[in-house]
């Protein structure tokens, strides 16, 4: 299911887990991240946020998810939320969710990001990445990226920003199908009236921290943030991965004052936290 028109094709209860890590592993969006999400990877601390919601006696009805790539982590909170008993409304944003897959000549299609970033295209029903590995060179798949480059790239962009072939999601096809769920294309840089004081929880996992965003950028997006929770009682948190088990975070929750204080942290915290108590003192 490496190719973009069987995996959008699949009846969502037919694409595993495994089939969604192996395609989006193969999408270099245009900034350069992919995305690829491994299954589990921030179920510890899912556990841990359960646990302390309970200690706290602290239902949500709200929730939003910052940068949630394809979604996979994001189908795993809801799942634990609503196992815990969390009827919870659940948003999720990134910048760049919607692609088109188009037709090409020679019976070719491509995977195109509305800025006209190809991020796939399939050739005699074989799947082609646009972005080069070191082994290419050994395999021969060099020679073949540049000649396909060279016929199908325009024809795809031109297609594309004429709004032809399928919109698609880029988001896990079991997320898609999960009730009582939102997504979004925004960007956290940049406020969004309809998020102000709206969440009772906003998760941003992998988003905010220095090696993003320049200083100046990154308080832009801490101030968002903080301007999304929905007042006294709600929580934050802000969580960076640094391996597969290595979580560096920190949880917030607002006081009556509306000033976040530290509430637990994931290994050293998060590398942005005394901004965040900064921003909301």
């Amino acid at each position: 299911m490496d190719r973009a028109s069987s995996f959008f094709a699949a009846p969502p209860e037919r694409v595993t887990a495994r089939d969604e890590a192996r395609f989006f592993g193969l999408l270099k969006t245009a900034n350069n991240t992919f995305k690829r999400t491994e299954p589990s990877r921030l179920a510890g601390v899912d556990k841990a946020l359960i646990a302390t919601l309970a200690a706290y006696d602290s239902p949500l009805g709200a929730v939003l998810d910052l940068g949630i790539s394809s979604g996979v982590t994001t189908l795993e909170l809801i799942e634990a939320l609503r196992k815990a008993g969390h009827a919870a409304e659940v948003t999720g944003t990134d910048r760049s969710v919607r692609a088109r897959l188009v037709a090409l000549p020679y019976g070719c299609r491509a995977l195109v990001e509305p800025d006209g970033h190809v991020l796939q295209y399939e050739v005699l029903g074989r799947a082609v990445r646009p972005w080069e590995r070191r082994l290419d060179r050994w395999t021969g798949m060099t020679v073949l990226r540049a000649l396909v480059e060279r016929r199908l790239r325009e024809p795809a962009m031109a297609r594309a920003a004429a709004g032809e072939g399928e919109e698609v999601a880029l988001l896990s096809p079991r997320l898609r199908q999960a009730g009582a769920f939102r997504w979004h294309e925004d960007d956290i840089t940049r406020r969004n009236p309809a998020f102000v004081a709206r969440f009772d929880l906003v998760r941003a996992a992998n988003l905010l921290n220095r090696h993003y965003f320049e200083p100046d950028t990154l308080r832009e997006a801490v101030a968002n943030t903080i301007a999304y929770l929905s007042g006294p009682g709600a929580w934050l948190l802000v969580l960076r991965t640094h391996g597969a088990s290595d979580h560096r975070g920190t949880l917030f929750r607002m006081d009556e004052a509306r000033r976040l204080s530290v509430v637990d942290r994931f290994g050293s915290g998060s590398e942005v936290e005394a901004l965040v108590m900064e921003l909301a003192g």
